[in-house]
């Protein structure tokens, strides 16, 4: 298996796996037009990456995240407003209550501000039929050494703390401790984790 970043020609595998991997939730609920933008944006930013697990020319799983979180949501918004909105655009049709939460969704600052560290592991998934085999926690790896040798202190991410007993426990052994809990404006119940990295380097988008 081979970990690297994510080229053009991943994305659509990317887009798959997320769905895949997060059925129903809310941005794969936006579309793959939007999850296309939203990982192409992630990859594109100066302090954003996406990793990609492949063996035998097959994609298994991708990791992305960004460096500085404000920063990034500031030039998202700045960016790809626009272009985010029209790309959920049927889904807000279809489902007009989730348009507040696109709302706040594209304008995240307020949350990065809050957030444990600058930098974050936005999203971790690996393909349903490759689970089991260390894909995630090779990506893990991978990840928080790319961002530490970017200047990263600590790295942090959130997940559902309710139903979701696995995915907290995989992260704790990944070496990320609990920072706390708190409630989106929809009433769902995040934890959020911090890993403390080795380097002590400011950290810059």
């Amino acid at each position: 298996m081979t970990i690297r970043p994510m080229t053009p020609t991943d994305l659509p595998v990317v887009v798959a796996v997320h769905g895949h991997s997060f059925p129903g939730f809310f941005l794969t609920v936006l579309g793959p037009r939007f999850l296309t933008l939203l990982y192409r944006s992630i990859a594109a930013d100066d302090g954003g990456l996406v990793l990609v697990a492949v063996q035998d020319e097959r994609l298994l799983g991708f990791a992305a995240g960004v460096l500085e979180q404000r920063g990034f949501y500031r030039r998202l918004i700045r960016r790809h407003l626009v272009a985010f909105a029209l790309a959920a655009s049927g889904a807000a049709l279809r489902h007009p209550a989730a348009v507040p939460r696109l709302f706040r969704a594209l304008t995240k600052p307020a949350d990065a501000q809050q957030a444990a560290a600058p930098c974050c592991l936005m999203s971790l998934a690996v393909a349903p039929d490759c689970q089991g085999r260390g894909i995630g926690s090779a990506l893990v790896r991978a990840f928080c050494d790319a961002m530490t040798a970017r200047g990263a202190s600590a790295i942090s991410l959130t997940t559902d703390a309710a139903h979701n007993d696995a995915v907290n426990a995989f992260y704790a052994r990944a070496g990320f401790r609990h920072h706390r809990q708190y409630s989106t404006p929809e009433g769902r119940i995040m934890n959020e984790y911090l890993r403390i990295t080795t380097n002590t380097r400011p950290a810059t988008a």
